[in-house]
């Protein structure tokens, strides 16, 4: 993981060297389901769940090409637990006319869970779960696809995998940004 993330950063840098045009600032929400085969060992679970999330995004253009993205997704309390996830992402832009971009996705995630302490009776008898908090990295790859609704709105739908934070993951998300 340090390897990975340290090749991100130099990605960053080297993207940041090439760039032609002054970058523009872009904020949004975020939401979506995330599908995910999640294995916790800490935890004793492992089972398939959908979750819906809701976030938000800020993304910073280098050139009329690259840009950073740093979004945050939280996804509400379902079979007694929850979490944030917090990503930083890399996309490049291929513009299909005026209006529509479609982009390759490639990041880093870090997510923290949190599981309550709950009770459940199972024939007869009782057995109590103790709540803990516990937090997972990973890679994310995915593409996404934008549409500028006016000079500085725009609506986007992302797909993006995530190998190994928490089990594995697939997120579809749909969002609204304004840029500056």
């Amino acid at each position: 993981m340090k390897k990975l993330f340290l090749l991100m950063c130099v990605m960053l840098l080297a993207v940041s060297a090439q760039a032609q045009e002054k970058g523009d600032f872009a904020v949004g929400l975020k939401a979506g389901a995330t599908f995910t085969k999640v294995e916790f060992d800490n935890w004793d679970v492992d089972e398939t769940t959908t979750q819906f999330g809701i976030g938000a995004f800020g993304q910073y253009s280098f050139s009329k090409h690259w840009r950073a993205e740093l979004e945050g997704v939280y996804h509400p309390m379902k079979d007694h637990i929850s979490d944030f996830t917090l990503g930083f992402n890399i996309h490049y832009l291929f513009n299909l006319g005026e209006y529509l971009k479609i982009y390759p996705i490639l990041g880093f995630a870090v997510a923290f869970a949190h599981s309550e302490t709950f009770t459940e009776t199972d024939g007869g008898s009782t057995i109590t779960v103790e709540g803990d908090n516990t937090t997972d990295t990973g890679i994310q790859l995915g593409a996404g696809l934008q549409y500028n609704i006016s000079g500085n709105w725009f609506i986007s739908g992302e797909y993006k995998y995530q190998p190994g934070i928490f089990g594995d993951s697939h997120v579809a998300m749909a969002g609204i940004g304004y840029r500056f």
